[in-house]
């Protein structure tokens, strides 16, 4: 449901593997955007945290530490970009959590 929420915020048209800004890019601070940053990416860490825990195997549980790894560092990389070219975007990530509310 964060996903969704997320994509609909967004719009389909932005989601990208790699964080990339476009021209016509803004910073959307609605929607669930108001409580969290990276809402695409709690709800991958948060499907893989049920499939993980549900699948006891090793494996499983190193692929989630690799994903949140992995996850940690796009989001710095897109922080970055977003606080290079929002001036109100250090005010916005103050105001709200990264993966969660409040943290």
């Amino acid at each position: 449901m964060i996903g969704i929420t997320a994509v609909i915020n967004m719009k389909l048209d932005n989601l990208n593997i790699v964080p990339t800004l476009k021209d016509r890019h803004q910073l959307v601070t609605y929607g669930i955007y108001r409580f969290i940053r990276h809402p695409m990416y709690t709800s991958v860490l948060l499907l893989c945290l049920a499939l993980t825990l549900t699948n006891s195997h090793y494996l499983a549980q190193l692929v989630m530490v690799i994903l949140f790894i992995d996850l940690i560092l796009k989001s710095n990389l897109e922080e970055k970009l977003l606080n290079e070219r929002f001036d109100s975007y250090q005010n916005y990530k103050n105001k709200t959590g990264r993966f969660l509310p409040f943290l």
